[in-house]
């Protein structure tokens, strides 16, 4: 009598497994047939959205990929793009400095419902990475929760990254004739736009429901993705967490772009014009040549350059005369922004001292406001240089220049501004020594809003009942955005200048507040004008 019992749980067992197990799953797209594998979702991973960037296609604007006859084994991701360890995101096993990746690496993933076809229609999130256009890769994002809970589909995509996706120079303007040269990393994601565009359907998205979505550098691309008249039709709505659109230093333009990369080129080894000699650079020298000049401490390296083909104008000409692509933003930073660069500061994990703070703020602020910011920010009133440096790099960098940017677009579209606050979220980051926490930092919130494991940063497993429930609330604002173009929440109210409206997000709740220009002192930024 007892032997039916174990049978029956065997079966069961077994069922449930084969419901779990990975099956094989084939879509047709316009380059040919690729087989992902099906479980609570469907995943298909490294799909080339564009022929390797690699010999005489090094610094061109991204070509179509090549067509493929048989089936194409998409079960694994794609190579990431070449890029240096750094010791801040360095995951267990990689040392600080090494070189990996590979040139050939213009791949995408897509994530969707188990259950969806090619009539369902369904809305899609394309995430563009961060990593100051230097590092980070698509494979750090799981999709996986997002597209089975919301019943909506994920892209995650590589972009070419540090010279190789960004650098200017006359020659390789002249080279087509157009005068271009530079963000080539920023035609690569539209070039994914594009394939997302022409063969989301046959996954069971609507090309017409895309919503671009990206943190830091990914934040700034869907900055740089409004102002292009290139990425005109290719998405509905744009996410930005955390980009650093306007902020100080991070205007460069074409010219002074190619003049600054005229001495990295010799650097090389090379002549400025002798294309052949650069693109025969292996590609560990390429990442390891500095560009040289001092720059402000908020400047990225490498990034998107303006004035040019691309982008005809600054972001804030663009914002400010309406001429971008008029679209609902949803558009927040963190509260605790520059908690995560105490780190970049001070890379040796000493205490930041009093001349550290002081040549760091210069370096951030310019020596014009250096005296002004100081008073306005004097350590002892933050318990140590770190916590009052992180302070400014958060107000000044992130929270009123994302204020800016809400002002000017809400004057043409719908704008929702939000402030991640968790004060203890959740991360794998090292704390430095002179910070009481890292708090509400830097891409602190990626894992609450993907409610998943995030590659270097923190695991959702970690989070406590809370959080859990902060996740919940935060993840839905996006997928609510994603779906219908507005958050659900109907104290949501969309951006007012006059009121300064943000939308917070914390473990107690999360309410309307017209407290965050004050907190991040904007009063006193903003009519500084930082370039």
């Amino acid at each position: 009598m007892s032997r039916p019992f174990p049978i029956l749980a065997l079966f069961a067992l077994a069922s449930l497994n084969l419901a779990h197990a990975q099956q094989p799953v084939t879509v047709q797209t316009e380059g040919g047939a690729v087989v992902g594998q099906q479980s609570s979702v469907r995943t298909f991973l490294g799909i080339p959205y564009a022929a390797p960037p690699v010999g005489d296609l090094r610094w061109k604007p991204p070509q179509p990929a090549a067509a493929w006859n048989t089936p194409r084994d998409a079960s694994k991701f794609g190579g990431k793009c070449p890029q240096k360890v750094i010791a801040l995101f360095a995951l267990p096993g990689e040392t600080p400095g090494d070189i990996q990746g590979q040139e050939d690496c213009l791949y995408l993933n897509v994530y969707a419902p188990k259950g969806s076809t090619s009539a369902s229609n369904l809305p899609v999130m394309v995430w563009i990475h961060g990593g100051s256009y230097i590092t980070g890769s698509s494979d750090s994002y799981d999709g996986t929760v997002l597209a089975e809970k919301n019943n909506m589909l994920v892209v995650t995509l590589n972009y070419r990254l540090g010279t190789l996706g960004w650098l200017s120079l006359p020659a390789l303007g002249a080279e087509d004739g157009g005068g271009q040269s530079g963000n080539y990393g920023l035609m690569d994601q539209q070039a994914a736009l594009k394939w997302v565009k022409t063969n989301i359907a046959a996954f069971g998205g609507d090309a017409s429901k895309v919503t671009i979505a990206g943190e830091s550098a990914g934040g700034m691309s869907n900055c740089a993705h409004l102002a292009s008249p290139q990425s005109a039709g290719l998405f509905r709505g744009a996410i930005i967490q955390s980009g650093l659109c306007t902020s100080p230093g991070n205007s460069v333009t074409l010219a002074d772009a190619q003049n600054r990369n005229q001495k990295y080129a010799s650097n090389l080894g090379c002549k400025t014009d002798d294309l052949a000699c650069l693109r025969a650079a292996p590609v560990d020298k390429l990442l390891s040549t500095k560009v040289p000049g001092l720059r402000p401490a908020a400047n990225l390296v490498w990034s998107p350059v303006y004035a040019s083909k691309l982008l005809p104008l600054t972001l804030r000409e663009a914002y400010g005369t309406g001429q971008f692509n008029r679209v609902p933003v949803m558009n927040g930073t963190n509260h605790d922004e520059g908690r995560l660069f105490v780190s970049v500061a001070s890379p040796d994990g000493k205490p930041i001292s009093p001349v550290v703070y002081w040549g760091g703020t210069g370096l951030t602020v310019g020596a014009a406001n250096t005296v002004k910011v100081l008073n306005q920010y004097p350590y002892r009133n933050f318990g140590t240089p770190a916590l009052a440096f992180a302070t400014i790099f958060t107000d000044a960098v992130f929270s009123c220049p994302a204020l800016r940017v809400d002002a000017a677009l809400s004057k043409y579209v719908p704008v929702y501004a939000f402030e991640f606050n968790d004060p203890n979220a959740v991360t794998i980051v090292k704390t430095p020594v002179d910070l009481p926490s890292l708090g509400a930092h830097h891409s602190s919130g990626l894992a609450y809003a993907f409610q998943s494991k995030v590659d270097g940063l923190a695991d959702f497993a970690d989070f406590t009942p809370a959080q859990r429930q902060l996740s919940d609330a935060f993840s839905a604002a996006w997928v609510s955005f994603i779906k219908t173009g507005k958050p659900a929440s109907a104290d949501w109210k969309t951006f007012d200048p006059a009121q300064n409206n943000v939308q917070v997000f914390t473990p107690d709740g999360v309410e309307p507040s017209v407290l965050f220009s004050n907190d991040h002192r904007c009063p006193f930024w903003l009519p500084l004008d930082l370039k």
